[in-house]
């Protein structure tokens, strides 16, 4: 059941978002094309990319949380996703990000953006091999 929160982090709630965007990303192998221009590929699985933009003026004690929780290694990711309509859970990791000091004497930072990458592909995610036709026709195998 969706709680109302957009994103937790090991089941930490994050506030301070002012950008959330999802990229679902499709891994294809072995992906080729023939002479008549169809395409064959095998779909490993789409792994759901979260975008996040935190706003302007965080205080110490929030960038300080963040980056504690974006350091780990790994973490759980508890995310709103509209295809489900409800929330996913999965193992993350965090890009590099910038932490940059917007005003010294208050201690506030810049907006900054980081993205949440998926370890493994989302488990509502189709796989198998499709074939792709001129016609706009496909044909699962």
């Amino acid at each position: 059941m969706y709680s109302g929160d957009l994103l937790k982090i090991n089941g930490v709630r994050i506030s301070g978002l002012s950008g959330y965007k999802i990229n679902r990303e499709k891994l294809w192998k072995d992906a080729e094309r023939n002479m008549n221009g169809n395409v064959s590929a095998s779909l490993i699985g789409v792994f759901p990319k979260l975008e996040l933009v935190f706003r302007d003026a965080l205080n110490e004690d929030q960038i300080s949380k963040l980056c504690e929780l974006l350091d780990m290694p790994y973490f759980t990711a508890t995310y709103y996703d509209a295809k489900i309509k409800g929330t996913n859970s999965a193992c993350y990791y965090a890009s590099s990000y910038p932490v940059e000091l917007m005003e010294r004497k208050r201690g506030l930072f810049k907006t900054f953006t980081v993205n949440l990458v998926p370890v493994s592909k989302d488990k509502h995610s189709p796989t198998g091999m499709i074939g792709y036709y001129a016609d706009g026709e496909q044909e699962r195998f």
